[in-house]
This record gives C-alpha cells, structure tokens and sequence, in this order.
C-alpha cells in the first residue's frame, strides 16, 4: 500500500489548518509519488517527518524563540504515535540548570523505601520510571539549558537507549527523540561535540514567513476546529519496516564513505588524535608548505572528523527520505541533501573558511540562516563536485579488486592511477595504500572468489566464512566474508522464502512448549529478555541452515522471520506457536 499518501495527507491537513507553517524548501530534491508531483518538498516537515520514519530517530531543532519547534514536535507525536496532547505534555523534558537526575529519570519506590516488607526478593527498590522515560515519543525542550552534569544523564539514553538509575537500568525500546534548542543567551550551557553527535540530524529554524504570518493571529487557536492528525495505528510500525529494507543505490554508499573520509583526512596528522594541533593552530598554516592549502581542498576546512554514526546515520536517514519521496532506491542525491543537516553540528570548521564563506554567501544575495551549516553545504559540495570522477576512474575497478574481479594487469593499471593522482588525498591516502596492501594477497583472494562462485550449497559456504577468519593475511577478508554471506542469504530466500509469524510474548514465554526457541532467545538476551535493541532482533548463528529475526510489534506482540528448511525442531516450534 501507498502509506505515503496517508501520511502526507495528515501533513497537507496541518498546513491547510495554519497548524505549524515553514515554508522552506529542499530544492534540489521532489517527490515520485503520481499524487504529489507538484507538491513541494519542504524543509522543516520533510526531515522532521523522516526523523519520525527511522528507528531510534533524534533530531535537534535550533532557532530563536517562538518559532514552533515544540509546536512542531508535539503534532507529529500526534500523527505519528497517536499520542494525547496530555500524554505527550507529561512526557515532555523541560531543561534548566537545576535539572537533576531524579526528575529527568525516576525515583526509587517510596513505599518500599518506608515499609522494607514490601521489597522484591531480590532485595532492590523499584525504580518508578517518569513519563519521560517510558514514553516512546520523547521531547527535550531547550536542551541547552541542561547543565553537564544532566547531559551525562541523558548520555546513554541517546547513545545506547539506556537509562541507568541507582543500580538499575531500562532500555527504552524503539523511541524517537526531539530536542529544542534555542540562541545562546547567559541562561545557557555549551553543549559539547560527543553530546551533539547523538543527535542524528539539526534543523535552524526560521521565524515564519510574511504570507504565513497574515494566516496568524486571527482567531483563537482554541477556537479553530481541529483536523484528524492521527494516522491508522498499524501503520507507524509497517512505514518504519518498509524503511529499514529501502534499497541503498551502490553510488549512494560510495558517496557516504567519501563524505567520512575526506572529513578525516590529512596528510600530516590523525585529526581525531590531534587535539592541540589543528587545521587552524599550525597543521594549514602559509608557512607549514602543505600542497593541499588550496581552496579546492576540503581538509585544510575541517577541524574535527565526523564519527562513524555520522555513516550509520546517512544510512538510516537516506533511506527514510527516498521512502517518503517515494523512490525505490536511495541515491547519491538523496545523500547530499540531507547531508548537511546531519554534519553541520557534529564537526567544527576552520573559523576563516567560516567567514570567507559566510561573506560570499551575503554578497551573492543568498539568504543564509546558519555560518557552519553554510560551510558544511559548501564543503559536501566540494566533495560531490570530485565524486563522479572519483568513482568512474577508481572506485569502480578498486570495488572489482576486493573482489577480485580485475586481472592482474588490470590491479597494476589501477595502482599506477592512483599513484598519479597527488592531488586527491583520498585517493592518495585511503585507495592507494590499500590497493598495495591487497596486491601483497591478490592470488589468495582469487583463490578465494573462485571458492566463493562454485560453492552452491550454504554449509559449504559457511565453512568458507569460518577458514576466512583465519586468513590473516588477507586484507580484504571481511569484503569476501559479506558476500559469502550475501550469497548465503540469497541461496535462502530462493530455496525457502520468508515466513513470518505474530505472536504474544505470553505465548512464547509460558509453559515449557518450546524449549529450542527458548533456549535461542535467552542465548543471545539473557535470562530477562528485552527485544527493545535493533541490534540484537537477529539470533541465528553462523553455522545454521537458516535465519531467524525478532521484531516487537508492540508490548504485547513479537513477529518472527524465518527463512531456512520446514523440516527441522526450531521450524515445528514456529509453527505450533502460529496454530
């Protein structure tokens, strides 16, 4: 089903009411969907919207006061989560320097604390949990306004989707945050980078424009009728399924890893580890006889590298935009929009670039709201005016090379290039000393990839995976080892096909009627088990004949995806637990 048209028509139904209105818009980006060709991409509702579409979503909303980024979040926890105006009201954090732990998380349980009879056998006060925690729509308002002391608090929640209270922890399951932020003023506290770098995406917002400010005013917002702004309850989790299995276009990955690289890159330092030698304190300096000071070059920009969640995040949020485009696979494009608002916070640029930048930006009557979110524009920029010729000329043949599909001859070509190109310190850096690495090992990945096509049957392939790990030679054995697994996955669908099965997590726990799948799930987490981290729904092993995922539906609901043989005990299991 096209639950795009679902959602967007709840977004049309808050712009026609004068509910929330930024007009921006994502130019270079438009919508596929027969229904809303004309329709405009905007920029606020656009990646607020896809904040809510991925997993774990966090989203930082900067502007002045007054501008509706509370607003904002409040009707898409509406839309999205179904939520209450009063649910979502007790749910909300809001910061001021005397925030303490107790009141961002919990408190330990008053009545046990006075009557020591009433205490669980295993001798710990409960924590009563705040709304804010339990809640699955979370909203940080000024967040800026947290002192140190209570972003450490909020550290792991937005790290790992933990709180910790006392001795006890909760995981808070598949979430989606927003935080306000407003100017810097002498009520605020500097947030610093690693705290920053949790939030996947930052949006400035603007102050409204002058035709949506004569819709302003006129009457009583508690007077207007209200539209319906809740979506069908079964959709959320669907919408959020078909985004997680959006097609990423090959382009589209080579574009985020270059993106990471040429953040990093230097050809004097580790950016990362060098905290009192900088871009702008010695390392880009006139008189440090650097050839790449040039203005065509990203890393005399850059101060700080992005970390690897900047890619995951890229990953994730690419995915959610060419869902909500209604494109079937997410491309390069798609990348360097969103790009942007997903690094401009997480990396500080040299200070002169900001400014020079800034300068051209006001001189060519371009409307600028923000100086580093401008530079990060100009600096992706840079970097996908290289990429075409970067990947026609090297990342295509370095690709074939992992896999050992270039000849001998060819691998040869391909180093004598990437020797030639001075100029592009990726290339220099990051291919060429790799290409050198893996010519030391080539025929064994020959050898290997030759392996790899003719083994047909998975446990052969699956014995291919475990003597790999212990190639330590070979540089590129975790490329051969994910497309033997690739090809694994693929013998399974075609062999088996998917089935997936509802349950309620009462039925899988109670009674002893399915001892493997039991025996498999607490395996893998732990004698209490919370589904709540993506990373842990997949539990078959490397050496299984099949796949097996957990996904929660709700509280009360599990689906298992199986793909593997209908002939062995974990498939009767599944199988009685359907009936």
């Amino acid at each position: 089903m096209n639950y795009q048209k679902d959602i967007i028509g709840v977004l049309d139904r808050i712009r026609n009411h004068n509910l929330y209105i930024h007009n921006d818009t994502i130019d270079e980006l438009s919508f596929n969907l027969p229904d809303f060709k004309k329709r405009k991409v905007y920029l606020v509702e656009t990646l607020a919207t896809i904040n809510a579409l991925v997993k774990n979503g966090t989203l930082l909303l900067y502007g002045g006061h007054g501008g509706g980024k509370t607003t904002l979040a409040k009707y898409l926890g509406r839309v999205f989560r179904g939520k209450t105006d009063s649910e979502i009201e007790k749910a909300i954090l809001r910061c001021h320097p005397e925030l303490t732990e107790e009141k961002i998380l919990g408190t330990l349980n008053f009545k046990q604390i006075l009557s020591p009879n009433l205490i669980p056998d295993n001798g710990e006060i409960e924590v009563q949990w705040n709304e804010f925690v339990k809640s699955n729509w979370k909203i940080i308002d000024e967040i800026n306004r947290l002192s140190h002391y209570a972003q450490n608090v909020l550290l792991s929640l937005l790290a790992e989707g933990v709180v910790k209270y006392h001795n006890q922890s909760r995981k808070v399951g598949n979430y989606t945050v927003f935080a306000t932020m407003n100017p810097r003023d002498e009520g605020n506290v500097e947030i610093p980078l690693p705290f920053l770098d949790r939030f996947a995406m930052a949006i400035p917002i603007t102050m409204p424009d002058y035709p949506s400010l004569s819709t302003i005013g006129k009457m009583d917002r508690h007077d207007k009728p209200e539209p319906e702004l809740k979506l069908d309850s079964h959709i959320f989790e669907i919408v959020q399924e078909e985004v997680a299995t959006t097609q990423v276009q090959n382009e589209a990955e080579e574009f985020i890893n270059i993106i990471i690289s040429d953040y990093k890159l230097c050809d004097r330092a580790k950016k990362e580890a060098s905290e009192n030698y900088t871009v702008e304190t010695g390392l880009c300096t006139v008189n440090s006889e650097c050839r790449y000071l040039t203005d065509e070059q990203v890393c005399n920009k850059i101060i700080h590298p992005l970390s690897v969640r900047v890619k995951e995040d890229l990953y994730r949020y690419g995915k959610a935009i060419a869902w909500f485009l209604g494109d079937k696979s997410v491309t390069k494009n798609h990348i360097k929009a969103i790009a942007p608002f997903m690094i401009w916070h997480r990396s500080n640029l040299n200070d002169k670039f900001l400014k020079e930048n800034f300068k051209s930006k006001i001189e060519g009557h371009s409307i600028s709201t923000n100086a580093q979110l401008e530079g990060t524009k100009a600096i992706v920029d840079k970097i996908y005016s290289k990429f075409n010729h970067r990947f026609k000329y090297f990342l295509v043949d370095y690709k074939k090379a992992t896999q050992a599909k270039l000849s001998k001859e060819s691998l040869d070509a391909l180093i004598e290039r990437c020797s030639e190109a001075e100029g592009d310190l990726f290339v220099r850096m990051e291919l060429y000393k790799e290409l050198l690495i893996l010519r030391e090992s080539y025929e064994a990945v020959v050898e290997y990839s030759e392996k790899i096509d003719k083994t047909k049957d998975i446990r052969g392939l699956q014995y291919l995976v475990d003597e790999l790990s212990r190639e330590y030679l070979i540089g590129s054995r975790q490329l051969l080892t994910d497309r033997i697994e690739n090809k694994i996955l693929k013998i399974q669908n075609a062999e088996y096909g998917k089935v997936e099965i509802k349950v309620s997590r009462e039925s899988v726990f109670s009674g002893q009627a399915y001892p493997i799948l039991l025996e498999r799930i607490r395996d893998h987490y732990g004698a209490t088990p919370d589904f709540s981290m993506p990373e842990k729904r997949l539990i078959s092993k490397s050496k299984d004949s099949f796949k097996l995922e957990i996904l929660p539906l709700d509280e009360d609901t599990l689906k298992f995806s199986y793909i593997g043989p209908k002939d062995c005990d974990l498939w009767y299991e599944l199988e009685s637990l359907k009936n």
